[in-house]
């Protein structure tokens, strides 16, 4: 039997954790990286058909979306995205792909400062138009940018930066996103799912302290929460090496979306789709302790 589900972006962390849950639930799928390397061969030795390809390739595009019925379409952070989705859909439409779930951001709405977001919008768009089974993942703050944002500092001299000490927000674990995907392209009654937004949040909303908080109690070690300005923030992550430059613009500006409450909400998305409470900040940050205590003695 052919693989008729394709995970994209198939060696990120949400698209890793698609491709586990829906092999675990005896799913055959067709995963599509940008490079033949390690880590498609490990998939491969999983039992995961493999395709190389790229967004912006739409021969590529073809080939990888022969014979699929569903698909995630998971596109890296940088620019382009609308250039992206459009090729996807338009060979999604002439493929007769029946849906295609995409990730999106919570919150994302024309009235915003950030041109990724903007994008993102735009992308819901071009999803709609072309009449493929849209379905649009939003999820709120993922867990995994605390590795690059605050471990290092914690592990250095145990303090957590950023901008707003009133700012409320929900962290997402990515295993929660996954699952949502896999359970969402997997199942038999695709039109309950087509067209509509869900909103994936954690288990609770944070605000800087909380996070300090959350990170101090797993350590056994007091972390101290620095609120600083915005461009004190982004000067000091911008030097992570999974930090763009695009990626660097968006920040800054997405700082002001999060200060305006766009993250600042629970859902039940995750219990509704995959049967089971979202999973907390803090088991996120257990999975990974090791990162955020190389410095502590």
């Amino acid at each position: 039997m052919k693989a008729e589900i394709l995970i994209t972006g198939a060696t990120g962390t949400t698209s890793q954790y698609a491709i586990q849950h829906l092999l675990d639930k005896g799913v055959k799928v067709r995963a599509m990286v940008r490079t033949i390397d390690e880590r498609s061969e490990a998939l491969k030795a999983r039992g995961v058909e493999v395709v190389q390809g790229d967004f912006l390739d739409v021969n590529a595009l073809r080939t990888a979306l022969d014979g699929i019925k569903r698909a995630y379409f998971l596109y890296p952070f940088k620019d382009h995205l609308p250039k992206a989705a459009a090729y996807f859909a338009k060979v999604a439409k002439e493929k007769g792909v029946e849906m295609v779930v995409e990730m999106s951001q919570m919150g994302a709405n024309e009235d915003t400062p950030s041109p990724a977001t903007q994008n993102h919008v735009i992308a819901e768009h071009i999803f709609e138009w072309a009449n493929v089974g849209a379905v649009h993942i939003r999820p709120g703050l993922f867990a995994w940018n605390y590795l690059g944002f605050a471990a290092p500092t914690v592990a250095d001299h145990q303090k957590f930066y950023y901008p707003d000490a009133e700012a409320k927000y929900t962290i997402v674990h990515p295993k929660d996103i996954g699952e949502v995907v896999a359970e969402i392209l997997s199942d038999e009654n695709k039109e309950k799912h087509i067209g509509k937004k869900y909103d994936i949040s954690g288990d609770k909303i944070y605000s800087g302290l909380e996070v300090a908080k959350d990170i101090s109690d797993l350590l056994h070690q007091e972390i101290e929460f620095v609120p600083v300005t915005v461009d004190q923030w982004i000067d000091a992550v911008k030097e992570h090496p999974t930090v763009n430059p695009f990626l660097a613009k968006h920040l800054k500006e997405f700082s002001s979306e999060v200060s305006d409450g766009r993250f600042n909400k629970t859902t039940d998305v995750v219990k509704k789709i995959t049967g089971h409470e979202p999973r907390s900040f803090k088991a996120y940050i257990k999975e990974h302790k090791e990162v955020f205590e190389t410095a502590i003695a």
